[in-house]
């Protein structure tokens, strides 16, 4: 039981990183966690597209990759 217990809550904590007032921001459990300087306006039309439906972090090496491209 406690495995399954354990599955449930790793759907639920989840990490994206998405938009909030015009910044692109990582949210967790659907709070802003950290906004970043970077305005999403400065993007490619594609980019600002998937930060706005929000883009589901998977790993650690997911969001450094996506902040490397984002934030240079």
């Amino acid at each position: 039981m406690k495995k399954k217990h354990f599955i449930y809550l790793s759907l639920i904590f989840t990490f994206l990183l998405g938009t909030h007032n015009g910044y692109v921001t990582l949210w967790e459990n659907g709070k802003p966690m950290w906004v970043t300087p970077c305005p999403v306006s400065m993007l490619p039309s594609a980019d600002q597209a998937a930060l706005k439906d929000g883009i589901v972090i998977n790993s650690m090496d997911d969001l450094n990759r996506l902040l490397e491209d984002y934030l240079s």
